[in-house]
């Protein structure tokens, strides 16, 4: 995210230290809203009316940074172990090992995008916050959240996920949508299912499912906030785009 050049407060215009507290509340409320709509909310309040061009200066002022939301908070000491030892354990995999992995996500996909992106407006010592990361982040019009799947042998299904993913429409999926694929692309059961580390991943009755079919094809261990390292991320840039 990159910040917004500093502007000398000294000869332009701008709101006072209530005024700004008022304003800095309206942001927050939307990340995503233009200047002209800030501006006519605060407008609608009880300060004096002020033009977008001074709402825009005194953010500016404040330190205002504008751009897409971070994807992932920073990772912990323990994240950044636990992905080195991960990296260790695949160091020396050959290609013939990596092409029996199925790499899978959910993706939402949100409506009305512009540059692929969902612009963020955000204070200093604000973009890790969970409303100024992706995901949080909203863009009006809607959207839709998709699963899906692939290996080097072939594309796998994509699955329309009504609202949020939880355990049990996950382990429909599983036992619907992928143990047929994985059946189809590893017949002799030497296939690997990648998946990530969210609570419906890790459920009881998933990890059981997954259990029960460990002679057709086994789970891979992936380490915490690491999309960075699944293969899955570009094909939703792609169909993003």
């Amino acid at each position: 995210m990159t910040a917004i050049p500093a502007v000398d407060a000294k000869v332009l215009v701008v709101i006072k230290e209530k005024g700004r507290r008022g304003l800095s509340r309206l942001l927050k409320q939307n990340r995503c809203q233009t200047m002209s709509q800030l501006t006519a909310q605060y407008n609608a309040g009880p300060s004096t009316s002020v033009s977008e061009h001074t709402i825009h200066r005194t953010l500016l002022d404040m330190g205002l940074c504008s751009g897409c939301p971070a994807r992932v908070p920073l990772l912990t000491k323990r994240h950044r172990q636990l992905r080195l030892q991960w990296a260790r354990e695949h160091r020396d995999w050959t290609m013939d090992e990596w092409k029996r992995v199925a790499w899978s996500d959910e993706y939402r996909f949100l409506i009305h995008h512009v540059d692929g992106c969902v612009r963020i407006h955000c204070l200093p010592g604000e973009q890790l916050l969970p409303s100024c990361i992706a995901g949080h982040t909203q863009a009006g019009g809607g959207g839709i959240m998709l699963w899906g799947t692939f290996s080097w042998a072939a594309l796998g299904p994509v699955v329309v996920v009504e609202q949020t993913m939880k355990a049990a429409n996950y382990l429909n999926i599983t036992a619907d949508q992928l143990h047929h694929y994985m059946a189809f692309v590893f017949p002799t059961g030497n296939g690997i299912f990648q998946q990530e580390n969210a609570p419906c991943h890790k459920a009881r009755i998933v990890l059981e499912w997954f259990e029960e079919h460990t002679d057709e094809f086994h789970l891979m261990s992936w380490p915490p906030n690491s999309p960075d390292l699944n293969p899955m991320e570009h094909i939703w840039d792609v169909m993003e785009w």
